[in-house]
């Protein structure tokens, strides 16, 4: 899904659900929503959803009929690497927007830079590239290796071997808001 199928997806969506409905996205739907990167995605990663993605799962079905959309075009796998975030995350998130009866946040930036490091496959080195983390945020994800350790130890070496590489990039050039402006047609080592 690009932005936009994704946008409209979400707006139907907020047609079919209870009032109150809630859902928190992270992975590639967060940073597409977010403006960090241009690529489509299969799927919208939900770390938590009130209700549960279960209850919500005719609601979801019948926005994949109309939109010609996979089943599973939101899912809660990502539950699973949870608890990767750090302890203070719900600080850090952002509003997507309300759709109807659905409210929409994602993980803030800080965040999905830990997630996409601890993940660390091809398309999150792309993500990460397009995102140029800065030195401080380098400095956040490196702050969270101990905790992640205790988590999964070979991932956290992993993260730690990877962060070591680029242990000499410069910091990227930023936005007003203060975000990276990604680098265009210079390939760069995180």
């Amino acid at each position: 899904m690009e932005r936009n199928e994704l946008l409209q997806a979400l707006r139907r969506l907020g047609e079919l659900v209870p009032p109150g409905t809630e859902i928190l996205l992270a992975g590639g739907a967060a940073l597409i929503l977010a403006g960090y990167i241009e690529r489509g995605t299969d799927d919208g990663d939900v770390v938590h959803s009130q209700p549960s993605l279960a209850t919500l799962s005719d609601s979801i079905a019948a926005v994949a009929e109309e939109r010609n959309l996979s089943t599973r075009w939101l899912n809660d796998g990502v539950k699973a690497w949870s608890d990767v975030l750090p302890a203070d995350f719900e600080a850090r998130l952002e509003e997507v927007g309300t759709f109807g009866d659905l409210r929409v946040r994602r993980l803030g930036r800080l965040d999905l830079l830990v997630m996409k490091f601890f993940a660390l496959r091809e398309e999150d080195l792309e993500d990460l590239e397009r995102m140029a983390p800065t030195d401080e945020e380098i400095a956040f994800v490196r702050s969270q290796l101990g905790r992640i350790a205790r988590i999964g130890p070979d991932k956290a070496l992993r993260m730690q071997l990877y962060l070591d590489q680029g242990e000499d990039l410069r910091s990227a050039p930023t936005t007003e808001r203060g975000d990276p402006i990604p680098r265009e047609g210079k390939s760069r080592d995180i």
